[in-house]
């Protein structure tokens, strides 16, 4: 049953599915470049992002949808996993037991017990795109905007991460090497 909580179509709904249509189109018509290629490029980096920046956000229900077809998702479900178990292994704050925490990166994913942690994952995949839409769309006209953004999302994200990650993690996570 694990493969069948992955391989299902993903849907994002409501003002979500606005913000992901915003962060995959093209912001330079001349070169043709855009932030993200696919709605599955955002879905693989969103979570991780929501969790960085300590932000979920509830499903919205709404006429508009952005949908990622289960084909697409089989292509990467070895990604989409790892970033599922990522998060259930590092967020404490949900569960902070370190063995319950390891059964629901490894043992209960697809059955009944991870319905809850499978809406956790979702909740900070739409985190994520929140945070992504703020970081580099919000406010943008021209094209050097978009480039600015990323350049100043890139330098923030980078002190967000080195300050949520600290001396002690690298040692809980990986030992004293």
């Amino acid at each position: 049953m694990e493969k069948d909580i992955f391989l299902s179509q993903y849907i994002f709904t409501g003002i979500h599915a606005e913000k992901v249509i915003e962060l995959t189109k093209v912001y330079n018509s001349e070169k043709n470049l855009k932030l993200f290629d696919r709605v599955l490029d955002v879905y693989l980096l969103a979570p991780i992002i929501g969790f960085i920046y300590k932000r979920k956000s509830e499903k919205e229900r709404g006429n508009l949808e952005k949908s990622i077809f289960s084909e697409t998702l089989s292509g990467e479900v070895e990604k989409i996993k790892y970033n599922y178990r990522l998060i259930m292994l590092l967020d404490d704050k949900y569960e902070p037991n370190f063995n319950k925490r390891a059964d629901k990166a490894f043992r209960y994913i697809g059955s009944e017990e991870s319905k809850e942690d499978f809406a956790l994952y979702n909740s900070y995949v739409r985190g994520g795109v929140d945070v992504l839409y703020e970081k580099l769309v919000e406010n943008t006209k021209t094209p050097d905007d978009y480039v600015n953004k990323i350049y100043e999302f890139f330098e923030e994200f980078q002190e967000v991460y080195n300050k949520n990650i600290n001396k002690s993690d690298f040692k809980t996570l990986f030992g004293d090497n």
